[in-house]
């Protein structure tokens, strides 16, 4: 799979510079009043965030500091691809296996949830079983979000990047880049909402907003924004697949299937 190529790149590139930021090519800057400074955490060697709609964390936009255990944890993602994966596995792409290599790598003693959330992947045959998967993870790892000298993981819609088309491509001051702008669907799609009214000029850009041609209306304010997030949250309560909105203790046997050692590390 081409997907896992990206992190081999990132890895071999990395000892060049201090930080790294990975970008998905359908990730673009909509705010240029933000710096990447802003995001970088120099208690960890990785910054990560989760994707709104479903908690996954998400694996096509990341920083990473340039240190041994960045490029080794890098190079395990990579060669992830190469893992004997079942026919008829929805995978999630690189999605899936991030997921996994995070929690060994946070957690390398909860080797039973590690092998749970495992099993609960490598037999999702659909999306809808593949976020209780994700479910598994976050449950997992519960709130916490900082592993000093590890990784961090932002809360969503706290990052330096979300997905535009939660808001219709609509952005407040808070946010700075907005994901989910592929060619193929700016073209095609009727309905995508430019906050932009044409392309770039390169030669036009300079001071302050030179070059930066807003379509009128597309700003909000944090309350305005705020209200799209809330009412996407509430759609998700009704909307969200019912296997990702079920404990993975109630959907099979939590202790049925390693007692008496499930507490072994």
């Amino acid at each position: 799979m081409t997907y896992f190529k990206k992190h081999c790149a990132a890895a071999v590139y990395l000892k060049d510079t201090d930080w790294m930021l990975v970008l998905d090519a359908d990730t673009a800057v909509v705010n240029p009043n933000h710096c990447l400074e802003e995001y970088i955490d120099d208690r960890v060697d990785m910054v990560f965030y989760e994707r709104f709609f479903n908690w996954e964390i998400a694996c096509g936009n990341y920083f990473i500091k340039n240190t041994a255990q960045s490029r080794r944890f890098l190079m395990e993602y990579a060669n992830m691809e190469n893992e004997p994966y079942n026919p008829g596995v929805w995978l999630g792409f690189d999605n899936g296996p991030l997921q996994l290599l995070i929690m060994k790598y946070v957690m390398p003693f909860a080797k039973h949830m590690i092998e749970v959330c495992n099993n609960m992947w490598h037999s999702s045959k659909s999306y809808d079983e593949y976020t209780a998967y994700l479910l598994c993870v976050k449950m997992a790892l519960g709130e916490q979000r900082l592993w000093p000298g590890k990784l961090r993981i932002y809360k969503r819609a706290h990052s330096w990047v979300r997905d535009g088309w939660l808001t219709s491509n609509h952005w407040t001051d808070n946010d700075f880049m907005l994901h989910g702008w592929k060619i193929e669907d700016l073209k095609n799609a009727t309905n995508f909402n430019n906050p932009f009214t044409q392309d770039f000029t390169v030669s036009e850009c300079g001071r302050g907003y030179s070059g930066w041609n807003y379509k009128p209306g597309m700003k909000k304010t944090a309350e305005e924004i705020k209200k799209l997030l809330f009412d996407f949250e509430k759609n998700q309560q009704v909307n969200h697949p019912k296997q990702g909105r079920t404990p993975y203790f109630l959907t099979g046997p939590d202790i049925g299937d390693c007692y008496p050692f499930c507490e072994d590390f």
